[in-house]
């Protein structure tokens, strides 16, 4: 059974705050040659996981061993890049945030969420258990898996923080690659740029300028991902890298590597969790 994955637009009423849903599944104890480690780089958007079979391990750069997660996890800004033993059969449930979705929905400001991640029912309540229950009882039917987050998701609506102009903006942000400048956006959104640069740490962990660094770096290799046969200089340029240097600075800090040392291999046979979430 080769890996499978699908994503999903999310219900109407969700869209100002969640950018998509997606479920993966892959038995790798059907998939001889494929490993279960993998490398998951920063990216800009916050995730919410439910991680129906296998518990995921992860291994941080400061530490020495692989630590067991729960059954949902809530990850918060990350800036460098972890590595994951995904289990012998992984299926997982993730829900992508806009900019400030998931701010919106914890009213925790990031920054006390950076490099960090979280029992989401230590942030949510009990509830998630259940979800988690729900969720293994239906591992065979994504679409009924995916309507049980949402109707938990849509009780939350009505006591959501109210999306701000600044959210928005951000969003425009992602749609541009990260190529608008700051002082743009701060005028898109009627406030001075010191008002702008707070609220975006308060709802995405990090500056907008490293903000709009980390889109960047996660559209190239994104790209890189869904065309493994293009060159680095092809990928830097899809991106909207004007210069080599950046693109190789940004790639060694978020990626935690250069881009030469990346086996063309690896990235043809890599599960795709970024594609995933990226649709």
């Amino acid at each position: 059974m080769k890996p499978r994955m699908k994503a999903y637009a999310p219900h109407p009423a969700l869209r100002d705050f969640i950018a998509s849903i997606g479920v993966y599944e892959a038995d790798f104890s059907q998939l001889p040659g494929l490993s279960n480690i993998y490398r998951f780089v920063p990216t800009f958007q916050r995730y919410i996981m439910f991680y129906v079979k296998d518990p995921i391990k992860v291994l941080r750069v400061y530490n020495d061993t692989y630590e067991t997660k729960s059954v949902s996890l809530t990850v918060g800004p990350l800036e460098r890049a972890v590595t994951l033993d995904m289990g012998r059969h992984h299926i997982a449930l993730g829900v992508a945030f806009k900019p400030g979705g998931l701010f919106r929905l914890l009213n925790i400001p990031m920054t006390e969420l950076h490099e960090q991640d979280f029992d989401t029912s230590l942030l949510l309540g009990s509830e998630i258990k259940d979800i988690n229950e729900q969720l293994q009882e239906h591992t065979h039917d994504w679409d009924r898996m995916v309507r049980i987050v949402e109707t938990y998701l849509l009780k939350k609506v009505s006591r959501l923080k109210p999306v701000l102009p600044v959210d928005l903006v951000m969003s425009n942000l992602v749609a541009h690659t990260g190529n608008i400048t700051i002082e743009q956006l701060a005028s898109d959104a009627c406030i001075s740029v010191r008002q702008f640069e707070r609220k975006v740490v308060e709802r995405t962990g990090m500056s907008p300028k490293r903000y709009a660094r980390l889109i960047r770096f996660c559209k190239a290799y994104h790209l890189k991902e869904l065309h493994p046969e293009a060159t680095w200089t092809r990928i830097a340029h899809m991106s909207g890298y004007y210069d080599q240097m950046h693109f190789i600075r940004d790639f060694k800090e978020f990626a935690g590597i250069t881009p030469s040392f990346i086996d063309e291999a690896s990235l043809v046979n890599t599960i795709r969790l970024h594609r995933m979430m990226a649709q």
